[in-house]
């Protein structure tokens, strides 16, 4: 556990949440994509789930915050609901399955993200609101079973092309309001242990420093450039996790 880590551990902690807030103030999305299946290679998978959690919090919201009039709000309502409504089968999976089970899985979804940032759109279509309330409810369950809700949002919202600013304020929105309600459910189910304080506590300074950079890099970096190197961090944190699931 986390607790008894000696100091190199606990250093590459708050540098893999440095790395993943960095990425997440840059493209919006990402923090427990790349967060999760690196913390897990050095605390065990259920505690950095938790901690992910509670460090993207506030990535998550300071976005939502800082670009809210670029929001949908009509479609950030229906995600939030249908996520909600998903949270609580999370948990029960979050309980009940195998800590390699879940390394598998997390490392099969960072690859469904990738396959997201990878292909293009040619401006915004038309999604269902079945579609809609689907993504948001498998986003649910994923943020309260393996912290990386992303990928079925980011689906979503990139097959419609919506612009950077709007993708970025949307999926933030849901993303904060999900984690704030997920720490909520964590807490009562005990899951924010003495470990996961420890973590998040040691996160801290990585988590300032990642968003100031991303911050400043944000506008800098040309977006192509960007998500192919974000493509390329995503395929290697989902090989190491999935790697880690069957070793």
């Amino acid at each position: 556990m986390i607790a008894v880590l000696d100091g190199s551990d606990l250093v590459l902690v708050a540098v893999i949440v440095g790395f993943a807030a960095c990425a997440q103030m840059v493209s919006g999305f990402g923090f427990a994509l790349m967060a999760v299946p690196m913390m897990g290679l050095v605390i065990d998978v259920k505690t950095a789930v938790v901690v992910s959690t509670i460090c993207g919090t506030a990535s998550n919201t300071y976005q939502a915050v800082f670009d809210r009039k670029h929001r949908d709000d009509r479609l950030v309502r229906t995600l939030l609901v249908a996520s909600f409504a998903g949270m609580p089968i999370g948990l029960v999976v979050l309980n009940y399955v195998d800590v390699a089970v879940l390394q598998v899985g997390i490392g099969g979804l960072v690859l469904v993200a990738l396959v997201a940032v990878v292909r293009h759109s040619d401006g915004r279509k038309k999604a269902s609101t079945a579609l809609n309330w689907i993504s948001g409810f498998v986003s649910g369950v994923l943020a309260t079973s393996t912290s990386t809700n992303g990928p079925p949002l980011v689906l979503l919202l990139r097959s419609r092309g919506l612009h950077p600013e709007v993708f970025r304020a949307t999926i933030n929105t849901v993303f904060s309001g999900v984690a704030i309600v997920s720490i909520v459910v964590f807490a009562a189910a005990g899951h924010v242990t003495s470990e996961v304080l420890v973590g998040a506590l040691v996160a801290v300074p990585g988590l300032v420093i990642g968003m100031a950079t991303g911050a400043r890099v944000r506008g800098l970096l040309p977006e192509k450039l960007f998500w192919r190197l974000v493509a390329l961090v995503l395929a290697g944190t989902a090989m190491s996790s999935i790697v880690s699931g069957v070793a």
